[in-house]
């Protein structure tokens, strides 16, 4: 049964451990300024994870972002800490331009939930492929609201190891990842975007609800 729960809890922090981009999740463009730092904290009924994600997009083109988070559990003295990197290319659709779509990647590594009592030294590694949609209705440059919807292939492992090294197992997984968000957009570089996260076709996968602070702004050589 122990072993049911720390399997199920790291498939869990699978889930948890995304990155953000911008317009097409929902955040300010990077048309604005060219460089991203967000926080962002996500919680559901076993697990809660807070992170940060810093990030750099051109207009039109490539983005990408590296993040870190940890993760803890319900019921479980654990926790994990996850690395996390994405890139991705952003398109402007239609006339006005205030459609944008972004296929993106990521991958991620976490290390923990580990029991010390038991001796298990637990690690995870995920990795997805999508797309993400954002739109800009009310375009203003005081305040603009941005929802967004995506969908991802997600891939997760995970692997348990004793102190001499020797594997106790390995599951590996593959489910489909929806996101949902509205972003509200403040003088086209701070954002505010409560989300929610529902793993498709995971056992064991719970629906999350998150929420992301994020400010953008420019390197002056």
């Amino acid at each position: 049964m122990r072993r049911s729960l720390v399997v199920l809890f790291a498939l869990l922090a699978i889930v948890r451990t995304s990155s953000v981009a911008q317009t097409c999740m929902g955040l300010a463009s990077f048309r604005s300024a060219p460089m991203q730092v967000t926080g962002n904290g996500q919680i559901s009924d076993l697990s809660t994870t807070f992170g940060a994600t810093v990030g750099y997009g051109m207009p039109s083109s490539v983005y990408g972002n590296v993040g870190v988070a940890t993760t803890s559990y319900d019921g479980f003295d654990g926790s994990t800490l996850g690395l996390s990197a994405r890139a991705g290319y952003q398109m402007e659709l239609g006339k006005s331009r205030q459609v944008q779509l972004c296929p993106n990647a990521s991958f991620g590594l976490g290390i923990g939930p580990n029991d010390d009592t038991a001796g298990i030294d637990q690690s995870t590694r995920s990795a997805t492929v999508g797309v993400n949609v954002g739109t800009v209705l009310a375009p203003n440059p005081r305040m603009m609201v941005v929802p967004s919807v995506g969908l991802s292939y997600a891939y997760g492992k995970v692997k348990a190891e004793n102190d001499a090294g020797t594997t106790l197992f390995q599951i590996s997984d593959n489910y489909a990842l929806g996101q949902l968000g509205v972003g509200l957009i403040l003088n086209q570089n701070i954002s505010l975007r409560p989300n929610v996260d529902i793993p498709l076709g995971l056992d064991g996968g719970e629906i999350s609800f998150g929420f992301t602070v994020g400010y953008n702004f420019s390197v002056v050589p």
